[in-house]
């Protein structure tokens, strides 16, 4: 691809997916939060644990070494995909297997010793899961993300014509299970009827040898990732009731998923951008700084209007049965604010420069505090931990700026004067719904506020950001990407 608008396209088609799915994703979950309790939604979640751990070890990180590396050719590029396609395949047929065997000791360590043969049947999903991952990473190499797109909004899909007719015909979780691995199938058939590689009969352990390096660090910081993710989901389990734990989860995963509507996107670009850039330090940093002011003018908004507006939100997303979730909502909506713009993106750095070793230190430093403040949090009670959880944000917003000086070489001025229009726009925001609450009321006059803070927002960036907003897309152009 030789066009000089490569990032942009796969920019609007990478957010183009990432809109329809978190479009559909909570129309689903609004209706099965609807017709299933918060009980149903915490069996899943010890399930999606599990699985989501296994999946990481599955993967071991070559995914993100085909994305990263540089070869010298196709037929080179095709052997490496060979060896880590056979790797990924084994070692999830193994690890389903030994799922299978020591299903009720797994679920016994989870707190859940009952739902043995659910996790037996929800590990499924990981050989499914291990036929597509290599073609993913593919795919975002290549910036093929229109093909992608449609792979998403096949996967996005499938649970909302597969999950709630299920849901109400069963009335349990077995519905979401079989979503889960229904969605895997679909996404593993479309991305294989899309890709024009296949894997070959080739195998050769120099190479995978060589990959095991880069892959090693990779999976450590995947994990240590999965673990900031999971860590609180898991004490949350063993220490307070299903119903919590499904309270949490689903509240909390619903945050994720409008937030991450912005990282899921940008991400894989980023990476696949930056990628080819490393060996130009002024167009890997412009590239990053470009990107990254775009993504502020998204984050920030959203995540101080599910603050201001979390009852809303939460009546709208969940029910009314759902009432106490509106805290976590607004707790997790500013927590997840500080996360994905300090943590998610400036990660991305630390994979394309080939450097995973050093993001998983940092992702250590934010456990060594993020564990203790969950566990002794948790005999406090269950709101103590939530809100501990979340400001637990601050350490690691602080080791992040930290760790981009020091092993980035970023400059620390550029990168805080991306901060300042978009903290202006969204600080207006905020002063007009502060303003607007004290005679708008209720539901009704929450949905008007936010559509007259969208005004505010928008109006603010027409009349002093249009020019910035231009310059970060024209600035992105470059020819030389592959």
């Amino acid at each position: 691809m030789t066009k000089d608008n490569t990032i942009q396209k796969s920019m609007g088609w990478s957010l183009s997916s990432e809109v329809a799915v978190k479009f559909v994703v909570p129309v689903t979950n609004m209706i099965l939060a609807r017709v299933l309790t918060p009980d149903a939604f915490g069996v899943v979640a010890v399930c999606n644990m599990l699985v989501s751990f296994v999946d990481l070890i599955t993967d071991a990180g070559f995914g993100k070494y085909l994305v990263q590396h540089d070869f010298e050719s196709e037929e080179e590029k095709g052997q490496y995909a060979d060896v880590s396609f056979w790797t990924n395949l084994g070692i999830s047929v193994l690890m389903t297997v030994l799922i299978i065997l020591f299903r009720f000791p797994i679920a016994s360590f989870l707190g859940h010793r009952d739902y043995g043969n659910v996790i037996a049947i929800a590990s499924v999903q990981l050989i499914i899961t291990s036929v597509s991952s290599i073609q993913t990473a593919i795919f975002r190499r290549e910036f093929e993300f229109k093909k992608l797109f449609v792979a998403r909004i096949s996967v996005a899909a499938a649970p909302l014509m597969i999950t709630v007719p299920l849901a109400l015909i069963l009335r349990s979780f077995w519905a979401l299970i079989i979503g889960n691995i229904s969605g895997a199938l679909v996404n593993a058939m479309v991305l294989t009827a899309f890709s024009k590689w296949r894997p070959g009969f080739f195998y050769k352990v120099t190479i995978l040898k060589r990959m095991f390096n880069y892959s090693f660090w990779s999976l450590c910081e995947a994990l240590a990732n999965w673990t900031i993710f999971w860590v609180d989901t898991f004490i949350v389990g063993s220490v307070f009731s299903e119903y919590q734990l499904g309270l949490y989860k689903n509240s909390t995963n619903m945050v994720q998923s409008i937030m991450g509507m912005i990282s899921a996107s940008m991400s894989p670009v980023l990476l696949s951008t930056l990628s080819r850039l490393k060996n130009s330090k002024e167009k890997y940093s412009d590239a990053f700084l470009n990107i990254y002011n775009l993504i502020l003018y998204l984050i920030l908004p959203m995540g101080a209007g599910l603050f201001l507006y979390r009852d809303t939100a939460t009546l709208l997303l969940f029910g009314s049965q759902w009432s106490e979730a509106a805290n976590i909502v607004g707790a997790w909506g500013l927590m997840m604010l500080c996360s994905v713009t300090f943590y998610s993106f400036p990660a991305e750095l630390y994979k394309s420069k080939g450097i995973p070793q050093v993001l998983f230190l940092f992702q250590m430093l934010y456990l060594v505090i993020l564990i203790p403040v969950c566990i002794v949090s948790a005999g406090y009670g269950f709101w103590i931990m939530v809100y501990a959880r979340c400001l637990c944000v601050l350490w690691q917003v602080f080791i992040s700026v930290i760790f981009m000086k020091k092993y980035i070489g970023m400059a620390l001025n550029k990168f805080f004067v991306t901060f300042i229009t978009p903290c202006l726009a969204t600080g207006c925001m905020v002063i007009g719904s502060v303003f607007m609450k004290t005679f708008l009321r209720g539901t009704p006059g929450d949905i008007i506020a936010i559509f007259i803070c969208t005004i505010i927002y928008t109006a603010f960036l027409a009349i002093f950001a249009r020019r910035q907003i231009t310059r970060s897309i024209s600035g992105m152009r470059d020819n030389n990407l592959k």
